[in-house]
């Protein structure tokens, strides 16, 4: 596995969120549901409410929070913009992740996330997926009540909009 220490793929390694104001310029940009985003303490939530977990001898990498509908879609965008940077078969394990998790929350697929997560496999219908998701909605709903539980909430700080020279303040 290549290195990926210092590399930014996901709202948390981007704390100052220069990643996110590249996708969303103004906070007038940021969707109604990324708004939403939960705010998460990382080590509370267990390993299958990330869309991706890297092995590396004794170190697990967690990517792509899924925990709620605003973190699912947060992480979608993420992966779009700097998935490209992950090995192929990590880009394909993610992204047919995140398609699941967008069918829990009942979130819009990117065409693009599609074509990755079924071009780069044994084709797997597309339609099966939301019905396969529906079927786990249970399961995350536990999920985030654990997080709940463990007093967690999202990266705000990422979240939070500072003005910058390139956009004009």
């Amino acid at each position: 596995m290549q290195k990926l220490s210092g590399i930014v793929l996901d709202v948390f390694d981007d704390p100052e969120g220069e990643v996110l104001r590249s996708i969303f310029p103004t906070s007038d940009d940021l969707p109604e549901i990324v708004k939403t985003a939960q705010e998460v303490d990382l080590s509370g939530l267990p390993d299958d409410v990330f869309a991706l977990i890297l092995h590396n001898d004794d170190l697990s990498i967690r990517k792509y929070a899924c925990v709620d509908a605003g973190n699912t879609a947060l992480s979608v965008e993420y992966f779009m913009k700097l998935g490209h940077k992950l090995p192929v078969e990590a880009q394909k394990t993610a992204a047919q992740n995140l398609l699941t998790a967008c069918g829990w929350y009942g979130i819009e697929v990117p065409e693009e996330l599609t074509k990755v997560a079924v071009g780069l496999n044994t084709l797997m219908s597309a339609a099966m997926v939301p019905s396969i998701a529906k079927g786990t909605k249970e399961q995350i709903s536990q999920n985030l009540a654990t997080s709940k539980g463990y007093g967690g909430n999202i990266n705000a700080h990422a979240l939070n909009f500072k003005p910058t020279a390139s956009m004009g303040s």
